[in-house]
């Protein structure tokens, strides 16, 4: 029996598929990008919660981007290849990785954990806005210091 090549759409459909079936394991930055995506909208809500910032329009715009990110990822990477643009698509996941990274370490820092020398890196050179709360509002860590205080001064 004889059987046709896909094509149209079920041509794009095929390209993904293979990737998935036989690639993905020699293309971890894929997945790494998407994990650190995952972690960044994760990090983010609990940033939000612990600040009492959280907006659902903000979640809703938080997650449209984030899943678009995860998506174009997932779907544009196969054709990059198929293509023979694995290397420029290589060094824009790269870059995006760095942005997310540094999302998630603002969000680490806001929390209450920070990484010394990485923390201090990014805060000084490259996502100021990142690290900027809302007007009035204190690091988590600052107000449960003041607390103590209070009930030092109580006793």
């Amino acid at each position: 029996m004889y059987q046709e090549e896909a094509d149209g759409i079920f041509g794009i459909i095929e390209v993904v598929r293979d990737f998935y079936d036989h690639g993905i394991d020699e293309h971890m930055i894929v997945f790494l990008l998407m994990a650190i995506v995952a972690l960044d909208i994760v990090l983010g809500v609990a940033r939000a919660w612990a600040y009492h910032e959280f907006s659902s329009r903000k979640w809703r715009k938080g997650l449209v981007s984030h899943t678009a990110m995860i998506l174009i990822t997932a779907i544009g990477y196969p054709f990059a290849l198929y293509m023979n643009l694995g290397p420029v698509v290589d060094a824009f996941i790269v870059a995006m990785m760095a942005a997310y990274g540094s999302s998630i370490l603002a969000s680490l820092s806001a929390l209450g954990v920070e990484i010394p020398g990485l923390d201090r890196l990014v805060k000084q050179n490259i996502d100021h806005e990142k690290f900027q709360l809302k007007d009035g509002l204190e690091e988590p860590s600052k107000l449960i210091k003041k607390g103590e205080k209070k009930n030092e001064s109580n006793h």
